[in-house]
């Protein structure tokens, strides 16, 4: 193939032979399947990658803000702005206050 170079990999002689049976159904070489595999995860790696993560990420977001509205109701404001100011130095894009968003941070 024009293009192309080779290497050498070692691989585990079960895996291969899964890889030689899953080429084998889509009429390509293991080889280039496990090249395919390589790519297409180098494209997608970033999370979340399937619908189940989805969720938990979304539930996850949903309890977190219902602990902050219970210990807000409970007087703890200072508490939930130190762990959203903790939140902000971690996850880039997160407001460091409740309620701002960065359109109104930036006007």
């Amino acid at each position: 193939m024009p293009g192309t170079i080779s290497k050498h990999i070692r691989i585990d002689e079960e895996l291969w032979k899964r890889l030689e049976t899953a080429a084998g159904e889509i009429d390509t070489t293991a080889n280039r399947l496990l090249a395919e595999l390589a790519e297409r995860w180098l494209e997608t790696r970033e999370w979340p990658q399937s619908e189940v993560q989805i969720k938990v990420a979304r539930a996850s977001v949903f309890t977190a803000q219902a602990i902050a509205l219970d210990m807000i109701a409970a007087g703890r404001q200072k508490e939930v702005d130190k762990i959203l100011e903790h939140i902000a130095t971690i996850v880039p894009g997160v407001p460091a206050e409740p309620g701002v968003d960065d359109e109104a941070a930036s006007e």
